[in-house]
């Protein structure tokens, strides 16, 4: 449907510039709604999951923020943009679970609670590296040059 009707615009396209026609009577029809029923985008087995999570070294800052960053888009389905705009506030508990208040595309909030796993990967990254006492502050901080310390400013997708 939406083939023929860009063949018709492209025939009265040419016919006003030809001077056959005044107007393009097909500027005003609207095509039909993209929907795609089933996404491209590769997803990972749980086995490359566990040992993509499992080759993190967690013995640094680096490691822990990396763990956790993965394990948050793995376990919640995020997308970068929404887990890279997390601050430290946005993590919260309630039922003695840890949950995640995401801001995804076109202002929708999402709050969910954490899998057990993203859990104690979320923990020990805030734990370790002290960045609870800054609860505005973003939750993924890029690293300072020649140090293992952590900044006070936020991670971009262009770092990754």
């Amino acid at each position: 449907m939406k083939q023929r009707l860009a063949a018709i615009r492209h025939l009265f396209d040419w016919l006003v510039v030809g001077q056959v026609v005044p107007v393009n009577p097909t500027d005003s029809v609207r095509g039909p709604k993209h929907i795609v029923r089933k996404g491209k985008t590769p997803v990972l087995e749980p086995v490359e999951a566990r040992a993509l999570l499992d080759s993190i070294d967690v013995t640094t800052p680096i490691g822990l923020r990396d763990r956790a960053l993965i394990g948050l888009m793995v376990y919640s389905f995020a997308r970068i943009g929404a887990a890279l705009s997390l601050k430290v506030e946005d993590l919260y508990s309630e039922h003695r679970r840890l949950w995640v208040r995401l801001r995804e595309k076109d202002g929708k909030r999402h709050e969910m609670p954490c899998h057990h796993n993203l859990e104690a990967y979320l923990t020990a990254y805030i734990e370790k590296t002290g960045i609870a006492a800054d609860p505005k502050g973003p939750l993924f901080r890029t690293i300072g040059r020649g140090t293992h310390e952590l900044t006070r400013r936020c991670l971009r997708q262009t770092h990754i």
